[in-house]
């Protein structure tokens, strides 16, 4: 690093400062004890070429074209001012996903955890159970009245944390503990709640239209949030996560299984969360948004 010129005033010396900055040569400008300005040149392999450009300088230094360095100078502190911003704002959210990602996963915990629990409690107290469903063997119109026109609201919503065996349990809580963890390190627990109750109560509505039985399990959720990882990730270059092929096609295969009839199976349940989940994720894409443009 070595003083190129002092100057007598500020603003002549910024303006030649611009004029090296266009250039790609790096300096400092200083303020001296004597009240003057001197400029520093950080590489002394340029110190030359700076030389040359201070003798253009003095000998005109109105010049036009130095005048028009300084606007350019100025527009690329701008674009370089944005593009920090935006390399902080990166830094920002891996950070704040990197601490989501050492999170225990709070939703996830809860929905797990509690359809374990009330597994057994309603094994052991059966009449829990009646308190926590629509009552069954009704039109869809007769199920709304008894839960949602009626503020039982929760009949809607408790079905998803039932299970009907402990396979049923056990494929669900396995499957939401790996989805739901991803989503939770991605959007936060906020958003996992959300779509918990989208895909859930979409489902249970779903299903009592489709066969006018009740479903119950997480069976609708974990579609739901595997439509949305799997589309997610394939349209969206900056989604972090992507579920690999061959996870999206054994669970089509076990959802095309679920209309042969082998087995007592919500495809509504099914169905709703998965159409649901596909299209959140590849609305939230942006796909759409990159094409148009």
């Amino acid at each position: 690093m070595r003083i190129l010129h002092t100057f007598d005033e500020e603003t002549p010396a910024r303006v030649f400062g611009d004029a090296l900055y266009v250039e790609g040569i790096e300096t400092s400008l200083r303020e001296t004890r004597d009240e003057r300005w001197a400029l520093w040149v950080h590489d002394e392999t340029h110190l030359e070429r700076a030389e040359a450009l201070l003798a253009e300088f003095e000998a005109n230094p109105d010049a036009p074209i130095f005048q028009a360095r300084r606007q350019e100078a100025k527009a690329h502190r701008k674009a370089e001012a944005e593009r920090e911003k935006k390399s902080r704002h990166r830094v920002m959210k891996a950070r704040e996903t990197l601490q989501r990602g050492q999170q225990p996963g709070y939703v996830t915990l809860f929905l797990v955890a509690s359809s374990v629990g009330l597994f057994f409690l309603t094994r052991a107290r059966p009449e829990i159970a009646n308190a926590l469903v629509p009552l069954n063997g009704y039109g869809v119109g007769d199920v709304l009245q008894r839960t949602l026109f009626s503020g039982q609201v929760w009949r809607l919503v408790t079905p998803i944390l039932l299970h009907g065996g402990i396979l049923h349990l056990a494929f669900n809580c396995l499957w939401l503990w790996d989805l739901g963890r991803v989503v939770e390190r991605a959007h936060g627990s906020l958003r996992l709640a959300l779509m918990t109750l989208v895909f859930g109560v979409s489902g249970i509505v779903l299903q009592l239209v489709w066969s006018g039985a009740l479903a119950v399990g997480l069976s609708g959720v974990v579609y739901g949030l595997l439509g949305y990882l799997y589309v997610r990730g394939r349209y969206d270059p900056t989604f972090p996560y992507a579920l690999h092929r061959s996870t999206m096609i054994w669970m089509m295969v076990w959802y095309l299984f679920g209309f042969t009839g082998f087995f007592p199976i919500a495809n509504g349940a099914h169905t709703a969360g998965l159409v649901l989940g596909s299209a959140w994720g590849f609305l939230a894409s942006g796909h759409l948004t990159r094409r148009s443009r």
